[in-house]
């Protein structure tokens, strides 16, 4: 009889969590001030609760501020992004199943080239006014021999307000790198998993903590199963778009700025043919066409890539956090 309850209660809250999650999603999505408000009030948090609440706050507080400054960019004909994710690396100290990256499953694990990376990087600070966050992530970001470099980097340019390293919790970076992320003012991402997988993550946050380097050892994390990769999955692809919250993170993957990662990933590794219509391509084209090609892709409300993903919503099955291949 309770489960019959619970399966009724959840038909009946249904329209409306779907109907927050739109509005949250769409909100986000039109203003980038408020997605930065958002990613930077979630620092320092270590449990839930209090993340959610904190952010939920202190984003209320903000929000008038932050839709006069995007009032102000539309008004000046500015491009503003909210948050851009750079894989420096898809090697990786953790082999998790259901890796939202897909990273067990790459055909090659590699760093990528820091002079591209370096190069990717100005090119696209050339083409926009304003990033919000740059997320720097992997695989393992702290993998990457010149993680340093790359930080400054995306500092040096006076553009980006927040860099945010991604980390598993399973390294301490070298002191050239933690030089770095204290010069840029940089935020370390802690993923919060089992600590049989993380035996390093006090002497990580320890090191943090001695070089004055802010961080969060997040949690409340849900991973969820968006199927295999390359499979066409049924169902309304507008409707997926709507309600995934990948769109929020704009992937820049070998100077190709996309729309969410499994676009990215998934026409990288050859699983969907290739949809130039959902992506730019930094190395080919000026900061004036950019910004054209800026106005069409950020339009849109579908893209090719959804017919092959079930979406990180909340209606894809849950799944356990960081389970290990064996």
């Amino acid at each position: 009889m309770f489960g019959i309850e619970t399966t009724l209660f959840k038909k009946a809250v249904d329209p409306f969590v779907g109907l927050f999650w739109r509005t949250q999603i769409s909100i986000l999505r039109a203003c980038p001030p408020l997605a930065g408000v958002v990613s930077k009030n979630g620092m320092g948090a270590e449990n839930s609760g209090k993340l959610w609440l904190k952010t939920l706050v202190r984003t209320a507080m903000k929000a008038p501020q932050a839709a006069a400054l995007h009032l102000r960019d539309v008004h000046r004909g500015h491009v503003v992004l909210s948050r851009v994710s750079i894989p420096v690396t898809t090697r990786c100290t953790l082999n998790c199943d259901k890796c939202i990256v897909h990273v067990p499953d790459l055909k090659k694990q590699a760093d990528m080239p820091t002079d591209d990376l370096l190069r990717d990087i100005c090119s696209l600070l050339a083409c926009v006014d304003h990033v919000y966050t740059i997320l720097l992530g992997g695989g393992e970001a702290f993998l990457h021999p010149d993680l340093d470099k790359i930080i400054r980097c995306c500092a040096a340019s006076g553009k980006v307000s927040d860099i945010n390293v991604q980390s598993n919790g399973t390294l301490v970076p070298n002191e050239h790198i933690l030089a770095a992320l204290k010069k840029a003012n940089a935020t370390v991402k802690i993923s919060r998993y089992d600590p049989a997988i993380q035996p390093s993550v006090e002497k990580l946050k320890s090191a943090l903590r001695k070089n004055g380097i802010p961080f969060t050892h997040e949690s409340g994390t849900t991973w969820r199963d968006i199927g295999a990769s390359g499979q066409k999955k049924e169902g309304s692809e507008q409707q997926r778009f709507r309600i995934c919250i990948q769109q929020l993170c704009l992937p820049y993957l070998h100077g190709k700025l996309h729309l969410c990662a499994q676009s990215a990933i998934l026409m990288e590794e050859g699983h969907i043919p290739e949809y130039k219509e959902d992506y730019i391509d930094l190395r080919a084209v000026s900061p004036d066409v950019f910004r054209e090609q800026w106005k069409s892709i950020s339009g849109k409300r579908v893209i090719a890539a959804c017919s092959y993903c079930l979406g990180d919503t909340y209606k894809t099955p849950k799944i356990p956090v960081a389970a290990q291949r064996t």
